[in-house]
């Protein structure tokens, strides 16, 4: 089970390590589009970097085997599927013991990762097969019917929106029957502890109600994850509140951190104080349309969208000037982890990777740039910068149960200020942020004593306390008059905790 205490790190595996070239079949590092030779075996050899960075959750790409080559294309990613109950041979190394395609072989890696204290969440997909080539035609094992896809009046197959992928029809019984049994079985199979399901918004309704009654009704410590790409809250949150979603991806948050840290927009949109009188409100100030909005899922990248966070700040100020985006990345993640909500990784942000849209946003993680203790070696000034960063803010997650589940009240937004505090049973954090690029001028009085949002068992235990920078030891502020006063530097974010 994913709970609020994990930090979730995303690899596309044939892009994370390559460290059995035996099953390197067809790789081209040189063409993006091919398969680089990532694999199960390079996760492990990993873990150790992932432990290190604090990571407790891994989700992984989809492992079905693949109908291999479209054009110029490989189905390197995984959601291309030939056999939905065998597991792709570029994953594994080899076991003549070992069926081939033995879902044993997930199994041995979900293993070995839970001895290390990470949880391993599998990409699944039930919307649609691998693209219906020669390879999938003449596979002597298939076990879709033709008969399961939406068709035309021609009796053609219908194309999804999803690059033309066959689309399944899951208002028949039994495509619903067999993918609900196929999830079953990688579950039962392979102790993963959860699902990202691919493209949930392009399934039939009909499906998400016969999975909450079969497989969530067995297996309630199975996580389901969502991936609905709408950035409307009313189009996400259903998914929550009918069909029984533990967890949605946070799309609409992303976008307003985007426009908020990379393009200047007022911090009011990310949150507004509690009762203000003004409209809109902030994202933040419509959790309610949730069942749980502390259980999303937070992220600043994924494979899917147009372009990593970095490249998209690089972009809107200038490629040359990467101290600046620099500092905008790590304010970003400063928010991201200490805001309601369940922070994702994707591969390489904590250093600051690049790329546009698919397949540039895939790149192969850049491991000649880490030094064997998992640190970015000194040289690489800027890419240390952000890892040191981000590692020191899960380390502040970790260590503070009030950002993983307490209490979000919002102290004070304006164009360029946003303050907030996270409680939980007397554990205070308060976190300051200034995305305007000039320091504050003059110091900005947060009231706590007169904030009618806040219990009056927290004022008093504020009382006179001094708060301490977590992020910089040397900075202490107290509480005078019932009142803070915080003074930032340009796109920086203090971490304060009350003593």
């Amino acid at each position: 089970m994913i709970t609020q205490d994990d930090v979730i790190y995303f690899v596309i595996t044939d892009r994370f390590c390559d460290a059995d070239s035996s099953n390197n079949t067809l790789v081209d590092t040189n063409e993006p589009r091919r398969y680089h030779g990532g694999d199960f075996a390079g996760i492990i050899e990993k873990i150790p970097y992932l432990k290190n960075l604090g990571i407790t959750a891994l989700w992984i790409t989809p492992v079905y085997l693949s109908v291999g080559r479209v054009g110029d294309s490989d189905g390197y990613h995984g959601y291309w599927a030939l056999d939905f109950n065998k597991v792709d041979p570029h994953l594994y190394s080899n076991d003549p013991a070992l069926a081939q395609g033995s879902k044993e072989y997930l199994k041995r890696l979900s293993d070995k990762l839970h001895e290390n204290g990470i949880k391993l969440i599998l990409d699944m997909v039930v919307n649609h097969t691998g693209y219906h080539n020669e390879t999938y035609n003449q596979y002597p094992e298939k076990e879709i019917k033709d008969d399961w896809f939406n068709k035309s009046n021609g009796d053609d197959l219908i194309k999804s929106q999803l690059c033309g992928l066959p689309d399944l029809n899951h208002s028949k019984p039994d495509v619903v029957d067999y993918f609900i049994n196929n999830i079953t079985e990688w579950i039962e199979q392979t102790r993963i502890d959860a699902i990202r399901m691919d493209t949930v918004k392009h399934v039939e309704d009909t499906f998400w109600y016969h999975f909450k009654s079969y497989v969530k009704g067995k297996h309630r410590d199975i996580t389901l994850i969502g991936e609905v790409l709408e950035w409307d809250i009313d189009s996400i949150s259903r998914y929550q509140k009918e069909h029984d979603f533990d967890t949605l991806f946070d799309f609409p948050l992303y976008e307003a951190v985007k426009k908020t840290f990379i393009y200047n927009q007022s911090m009011t949109s990310i949150a507004k104080p509690r009762l203000s009188q003004y409209e809109p409100r902030g994202i933040l100030d419509k959790d309610k349309l949730y069942t749980n909005a502390n259980r999303l899922v937070t992220l600043l990248d994924n494979h899917d969208l147009s372009k990593r966070f970095m490249t998209e700040t690089l972009d809107r100020w200038g490629h040359w000037d990467r101290l600046r985006a620099n500092k905008i990345l790590k304010l970003s993640l400063s928010f991201l982890f200490t805001t309601r909500g369940i922070p994702q990784i994707y591969y390489g942000t904590e250093i600051g990777m690049e790329g546009y849209a698919d397949p540039d946003n895939r790149r192969d993680m850049r491991w000649e740039i880490f030094g064997h203790d998992c640190i970015p070696l000194e040289q690489y000034k800027l890419e240390k910068d952000i890892f040191d960063h981000t590692k020191k803010l899960i380390d502040i997650r970790r260590q503070n149960e009030a950002v993983r589940y307490g209490y979000l009240f919002t102290l004070f937004a304006d164009y360029f200020a946003y303050c907030y505090m996270r409680e939980f049973k007397g554990n205070t954090i308060i976190v300051a942020i200034n995305n305007g690029f000039e320091n504050m001028p003059s110091p900005l009085a947060v009231e706590i004593d007169k904030n009618t949002n806040i219990p009056q068992r927290i004022k008093d235990n504020l009382k006179d306390k001094t708060f301490f920078n977590l992020l910089d030891s040397a900075d202490t502020i107290a509480v005078e008059n019932g009142s803070l006063n915080i003074q930032i530097p340009g796109k920086e974010a203090k971490i304060y905790k009350a003593s």
